[in-house]
C-alpha cells in the first residue's frame, strides 16, 4: 500500500491512442485479444493533424533525449566523454538545455549509444 494515501496499488494503466479512424476497429481489436478492456471516447483533432514534441511535452529539449539514451545504454557523462571525446561539463550543459546538441555533435552521441542522431536535435 501506498503509505501516504493508505490505498492498495494497482495493475490497471490507463492508455490512450491516437490513430486514423480506418484503423481505429484493428486497434481495437489487438488490445481485446491481449485482455485489455477498451472504453471507446473518440475525439477528433480538427484544429492540427500534427503536433511537435514542444507542443506535446512543454519544456521538452533535446538534452532529455541524449539523457534517456544515455540511460537506456546504461552509460555514465564520464563513459560518454570518453567516447566522444567532450567534456562532462559540456555533456551535462546539453542534458540540462543550457546548451544545444548541433547535428555533428548529435552523430557522435548516438554512435555511442546506438541511436539515430536526428532524436537527439532539438
Amino acid at each position: 500500500m501506498l503509505e501516504y494515501t493508505k490505498k492498495p496499488l494497482t495493475d490497471n494503466v490507463f492508455l490512450g491512442v491516437i490513430c486514423r479512424q480506418a484503423m481505429l476497429e484493428e486497434v481495437k481489436a489487438v488490445l481485446e485479444a491481449k485482455g485489455c478492456k477498451v472504453q471507446q471516447e473518440m475525439t477528433a483533432l480538427t484544429e492540427k493533424e500534427h503536433y511537435t514534441i514542444e507542443e506535446t511535452f512543454p519544456g521538452f529539449h533535446a538534452g532529455h533525449s541524449l539523457l534517456g539514451a544515455r540511460y537506456r545504454e546504461d552509460v555514465s557523462q564520464r563513459q560518454l566523454a570518453k567516447l566522444t571525446g567532450v567534456s562532462v561539463q559540456n555533456i551535462s550543459a546539453m542534458e540540462h538545455g543550457r546548451r544545444t546538441i548541433g547535428k555533428e555533435m548529435a552523430k557522435r552521441f548516438a554512435k555511442a549509444l546506438n541511436t539515430d542522431w536526428r532524436l537527439l536535435l532539438s
